[in-house]
């Protein structure tokens, strides 16, 4: 009996190690910014981007719209509610001599607006894939200021016979 209590822990442990945790954000970054993870099985390279959107009524003589220019942000400006969509791209390359996976994670009340391109995906050696980031309002979109954050993961298998 005591065997199998000692095992639980440790198995525990391993999992925590093999499998980081990405959690929401207590708060959300302000610019675009950049970590690394590792666990023994892989290296998790992360850059959150700010994302916010004010949605708008859409008035039939007056459409209001913003433009968000800067290249560190996921930000959508102004779109207006009731089918309305925006959209930011995303350019992602591998440098390595070797496939990483690509995904990613939204966190905030932007969260249920945001869908992507392409997500959960193989990037070889060399290869570039610019991603859309759309930003979708239906006709039961609350007016209102929606925020978050963005981040894109890149997973690096640490040993060379694991596959991304």
């Amino acid at each position: 009996m005591r065997n199998k209590i000692l095992i639980f822990p440790i198995i525990l442990a391993v999992l925590m190690a093999l499998f980081p945790g990405y959690s929401e954000p207590k708060s959300f970054v302000q610019n675009m910014t950049y970590k690394k993870a590792s666990n023994l099985l892989f290296t998790y390279e992360v850059t959150s981007y700010p994302s916010n959107v004010e949605i708008v009524l859409q008035e039939e003589e007056k459409i209001k719209i913003g433009l968000v220019a800067d290249y560190w942000n996921l930000n959508f400006g102004i779109i207006p509610t009731g089918g309305s969509y925006g959209r930011r791209q995303v350019m992602i390359s591998n440098f390595e001599n070797y496939q990483v996976r690509v995904y990613f994670k939204v966190y905030g009340s932007i969260k249920p607006l945001v869908s992507f391109s392409k997500d959960n995906f193989v990037l070889l050696p060399g290869q570039t894939e610019t991603i859309t980031v759309f930003l979708n309002t239906t006709k039961d979109t609350p007016i209102g200021n929606y925020s978050g954050q963005i981040d894109v993961i890149v997973k690096k298998p640490n040993l060379s016979f694991i596959p991304a």
